[in-house]
């Protein structure tokens, strides 16, 4: 299947748009005291590493094993698991709790050999974040606002047009975005205390939100 990710990064934009991001989340609250999550980890070294050593503890989870290796030289101090984020998640098959997850999901639509559309961006990973989450948890996620050659992908224009109940999902406005997503926050228990974006690149933006158990 091909998406972004089958090219090649720009890793040093990416390290300084989640710099940005820390930079922000520390006039907010004490980063090292935060037990963070990331899931779709890969390599580890697309913007992992910029935060990984501000955090008191880490855990990162990727599917494929082939990256095993990478992230444990990549991320030393941190606790690789190699497993399916989306089945653990939506089973509730990992006790821990986290007050800060990073969501670096494929885009498109993505699975296994066998089932190639079996999930699609974070959809089915954020309706379930309710299951690893504290009392207050900051959530840092992707959003693909205005995805890349949409016609070409009847299967991701369908599934982004169901999860975000609109026909037209080409062109998503951070309004919309944002009161979309605080809708789906609170149908999993939480109020948003407060939420910012931050560019990551032409399609793609940060979405940072601070959530407190109702």
């Amino acid at each position: 299947m091909k998406n972004w990710q089958d090219g090649k990064p720009d890793k040093k934009k990416f390290h300084e748009r989640m710099n940005d991001v820390i930079i922000f989340l520390e006039k907010q609250v004490d980063v090292s005291k935060l037990h963070a999550l990331e899931v779709f980890g890969r390599g580890g070294d697309w913007h992992t590493t910029v935060y990984a050593n501000k955090v008191k503890s880490l855990q990162v989870w990727e599917i494929d094993k082939k990256w095993k290796n990478i992230l444990k030289k990549n991320l030393p101090n941190a606790k690789i698991k190699i497993r399916d984020s989306i089945k653990t998640i939506v089973e509730n098959l990992e006790p821990s709790k986290f007050n800060l997850v990073i969501i670096d999901n494929p885009m498109n639509t993505w699975g296994t050999k066998k089932e190639p559309d079996l999930y699609c961006e974070h959809f089915d990973f954020i309706k379930n974040i309710g299951n690893i989450m504290g009392k207050e948890t900051i959530i840092i996620f992707n959003i693909n606002k205005n995805p890349f050659n949409y016609d070409e992908f009847p299967e991701w224009k369908k599934r982004r047009e169901k999860f975000y109940e609109r026909k037209r999902t080409s062109k998503l406005s951070p309004r919309f975005l944002i009161k979309f997503y605080k809708k789906l926050f609170l149908k999993n228990g939480y109020k948003t205390v407060f939420q910012k974006l931050f560019r990551r690149e032409e399609h793609l933006d940060y979405f940072v939100f601070f959530l407190r158990k109702k």
